[in-house]
């Protein structure tokens, strides 16, 4: 399995849907003391808050102050813009182990200072700004805003394409899509691109192709379009269908937006 390229920002899962707030829940927190859970993440309540539970679905909204290992200087900020916020879906995968942890005990309003090992961010990936195995303090971390959680349309897919297929996924989508059951769900795009590496993970390559075809045909947005077309390289290449391969990243190399990367895949595929 190939890993999806750099440039990408970034199982059914059931959860509880209540209405209730968190404030009348007795989380024992005492402020300035430092907690350590047995992964190795620790956290110091700076200030508690009184809001909705963080829960699987649940799209937080935060702010946060980020240094890597023991730097002074901050090395990303959500106050950088006036208008700034990190969103992100609890239980979406889309983040570091460590961070997903930590959201785990928090509710609205809550200021903590978070350190993570790198065992539970990067380990030992190394890029632009991001030492290996850096440890990743937040310092703060503000939960701003936490709704009501949601499913995450992507993991239902998922499981209906494990048991079924992907004509049935893609049913189940088109309905979901064009109804009010779109209120009940997460359908962000981005979400498609996990989904489409778990089937790419688990060797569903010729399903992974029809969903990957899918997007191709329904995005107008030309950027994410060739993440899913980077899918469908995936999914022909698991099936061993390499001169059809070649024949759908040709044309990017001159004309996509991410030509260095269709360059390397073509290349990587001549050679063998």
């Amino acid at each position: 399995m190939k890993n999806i390229p750099t440039l990408l920002l970034i199982v059914f899962t059931a959860f509880s849907c209540s209405n209730n707030k968190n404030g009348g829940h007795n989380r024992n927190i005492k402020l300035n003391d430092t907690i350590t859970t047995s992964s190795g993440l620790k956290y110091v309540f700076l200030k508690e808050g009184t809001g909705r539970k963080i829960e699987i679905g649940s799209k937080v909204k935060a702010y946060y102050d980020l240094y890597i290992n023991d730097a002074d200087t901050i090395s990303e900020s959500t106050s950088a813009n006036k208008d700034s916020v990190f969103e992100f879906i609890h239980g979406s995968n889309t983040v570091i182990e460590g961070f997903a942890e930590l959201n785990n005990y928090l509710v609205e309003g809550d200021e903590v200072f978070a350190i993570i090992p790198g065992s539970l961010a990067y380990g030992d990936e190394v890029s632009e700004g991001m030492p290996g195995n850096a440890t990743l303090k937040y310092n703060p971390y503000i939960v701003k805003y936490v709704p009501e959680p949601k499913e995450i349309l992507s993991d239902t897919l998922y499981t209906i394409v494990s048991a079924k297929n992907a004509v049935e996924a893609i049913n189940f989508y088109d309905k979901v899509i064009n109804s009010d059951l779109k209120n009940n769900y997460h359908t962000d795009d981005y979400l498609m691109f996990i989904l489409l590496d778990k089937m790419s993970q688990d060797s569903l390559y010729a399903d992974m192709e029809y969903f990957a075809d899918y997007f191709i045909k329904k995005t107008e947005d030309p950027s994410l379009n060739e993440y899913f077309i980077y899918f469908k390289l995936l999914a022909l290449e698991g099936q061993g269908k390499m001169e059809e391969a070649i024949i759908l990243i040709e044309p990017l190399i001159e004309e996509g937006y991410y030509k260095d990367l269709w360059q390397e895949n073509l290349k990587r595929i001549r050679e063998g």
